[in-house]
């Protein structure tokens, strides 16, 4: 089923952010300095294509989004740079603040996953700039006392973001994420990566 909701809003920092009432939102957070000057660069490049399109419908800006997002992950999955998510106590507390904002209602949840440098996140929220700014401004509040980098930059300002448009896209959005971890060879299978929301019941207070 294909869906057509109204926008809310259209903002533009380094990459483009396009919100729609009951949006369901494929975002990508990812640490700074998690991608290198040379792959920013291109990614800026991109974006500034992308700025001066007026018809967020046309065919040809969903293609440039995806340029933009394939570029960003080429990068992201090599975890060379800033992997500070490797740790486990920093990825299990990312996976608890997302599962605590799903609970409360902040938004809801289908599928994630806490990579080495980025976070894949699926899920309907009302405003999503609200909701990520919150997230990112307490998990990087703990990460730096988890990590003794007080005063440091940990979430990149910005993030990617899509709404999917069909409950066909759902289900690509869905499995995209499982296979993250496999295609970033971290394993064999998805459901061995423990910080995906398919392993939520290995931690503290899981069912």
């Amino acid at each position: 089923m294909s869906r057509r909701p109204q926008t809310t809003a259209f903002w533009v920092g380094r990459l483009p952010h396009w919100e729609v009432e009951g949006g369901r939102y494929f975002v990508t957070l990812h640490l700074a300095g998690a991608i290198p000057e040379q792959g920013r660069e291109r990614v800026r490049a991109l974006a500034a294509q992308a700025q001066v399109m007026r018809d967020h419908a046309d065919p040809e800006w969903l293609a440039l989004q995806r340029r933009i997002f394939r570029e960003m992950e080429d990068w992201l999955d090599r975890a060379e740079w800033n992997p500070l998510l490797r740790r486990p106590d920093v990825a299990e507390m990312v996976v608890e603040a997302l599962e605590h904002r799903a609970a409360r209602g902040d938004w809801r949840l289908f599928e994630y996953v806490v990579m080495p440098t980025h976070v894949h996140l699926f899920a309907e929220m009302g405003r999503l700039k609200d909701a990520l700014e919150d997230f990112k401004r307490w998990t990087g509040h703990r990460a730096a006392k988890l990590l003794g980098i007080d005063g440091q930059r940990f979430w990149q300002d910005e993030w990617f973001d899509h709404w999917s448009r069909s409950d066909a896209e759902d289900e690509r959005v869905v499995w995209y994420i499982r296979r993250n971890p496999e295609k970033a060879r971290l394993v064999n299978r998805y459901l061995d990566w423990p910080y995906g929301s398919w392993s939520r019941s290995r931690l503290p207070g899981g069912t």
